[in-house]
C-alpha cells in the first residue's frame, strides 16, 4: 500500500475511535437517562460548535480537517441522536425531506464554491452525510421493511461506493481529497454494516441498546 493509502487508513482509525467512543458514549447515557441525556447532548453541541469555529483557525491541514469532521459527528450526536431521543425533533423522519435536500444544498454550494474554509467544509459535509445515509436507511426500514427487496440494491449501491472511494483514497496526493474519500469510505462501509446490521446477518451495536 502506498503513502496516500497508508494516511488514509490513519484517518479512518482516528475518525471511527471517536464515532464509535461516541455512540458507546450515547449508549450508556441512554441507560442512565434523566438529566444525563440532556447533559450529554449539550456538550456534543458545544464540542461541535467549538471545533466547527475552531477548523477556521487552526493550522496545519490534517489538524484542521479533523477539527471539521469531528464536528460533524459531535453536531450529528447533539442533533440527530439525543434530540430525537429526547423527542424534541427527529431529524430521520421522512417530513426531514425538505431541510435535508436544503441542507445538502447549502452544503455543496458553499463547498464547490469555496466560500467557507477547508475545515468547516469538512463539518458541513460529515453532518450532511451522516444525515442523508441515516435518513436513506431508516426510511427505507420505516416504509419497506428491514428484509425489502428496495434494500438489497440499496447496499449494493454504497458497497460500490465504498469500493470507489477506497481505490480514490489511495491515489490522491492531496491531504483535503485524501482524508475527504477516507471519510467518504467509511461512511458508505458503515451504512453497508448497517443494513447488514438491519438483515440481522451479523451482530452489531444495536445488541447494546
Amino acid at each position: 500500500m502506498g503513502r496516500a493509502g497508508r494516511k488514509g487508513l490513519t484517518c479512518i482509525l482516528w475518525v471511527l475511535v471517536i464515532f464509535l467512543v461516541t455512540y458507546m458514549g450515547l449508549v450508556f447515557t441512554y441507560r442512565v437517562d434523566g438529566y444525563a441525556v440532556t447533559i450529554v447532548g449539550i456538550i456534543f453541541g458545544v464540542l461541535g460548535m467549538s471545533l466547527f469555529v475552531a477548523s477556521a483557525k487552526i493550522g496545519g491541514n490534517r489538524t484542521r480537517n479533523y477539527c471539521g469532521i469531528f464536528s460533524g459527528i459531535f453536531l450529528w450526536a447533539a442533533l440527530g441522536e439525543v434530540a430525537e431521543h429526547m423527542g424534541m425533533f427527529d431529524l430521520a423522519s421522512w417530513q426531514m425531506w425538505p431541510l435535508l435536500g436544503g441542507t445538502i444544498f447549502v452544503t455543496l454550494v458553499l463547498s464547490l464554491g469555496h466560500y467557507i474554509p477547508v475545515g468547516m467544509r469538512f463539518a458541513m459535509a460529515t453532518f450532511a452525510a451522516i444525515w442523508g445515509l441515516h435518513f436513506v436507511m431508516i426510511n427505507e426500514y420505516e416504509f419497506m421493511g428491514r428484509t425489502s427487496w428496495i434494500t438489497y440494491p440499496s447496499c449494493t449501491i454504497f458497497l460500490l461506493l465504498a469500493i470507489v472511494f477506497g481505490y480514490r483514497m489511495t491515489r490522491t496526493r492531496r491531504e483535503d481529497e485524501n482524508m475527504g474519500y477516507a471519510l467518504a469510505l467509511l461512511l458508505t462501509a458503515w451504512t453497508v454494516l448497517e443494513y447488514l446490521w438491519g438483515w440481522r446477518i451479523i451482530p452489531g451495536p444495536w445488541m447494546l441498546k
